[in-house]
């Protein structure tokens, strides 16, 4: 009985938290980031649509912390 009040207590306040964090936290941009040249690029950019065989698509942050440049077309952002 305590065990699955304690479980709902923190069920509870595990929703209460995400509905108070701001929506912008997670809706992060993606880019395309290759890995061998360590570039980032806007998915929108003529280089992310070309780059097939090295790119992974994955959060801004992720490519910035990963020693990534942006791309000289794009600068990295479709904003």
């Amino acid at each position: 009985m305590r065990e699955a009040r304690h479980r709902r207590l923190v069920a509870l306040s595990l929703a209460f938290l995400f509905l108070l964090t701001p929506v912008a936290l997670h809706a992060e941009e993606k880019v395309a980031f290759n890995v061998e040249s360590r570039k980032y690029h806007c998915l929108e950019c003529r280089h992310a649509k070309a780059c097939t065989k090295n790119c992974i698509v994955i959060p801004l942050s992720e490519a910035k912390r990963r020693g990534g440049v942006p791309c000289k077309v794009c600068r990295g952002s479709c904003g």
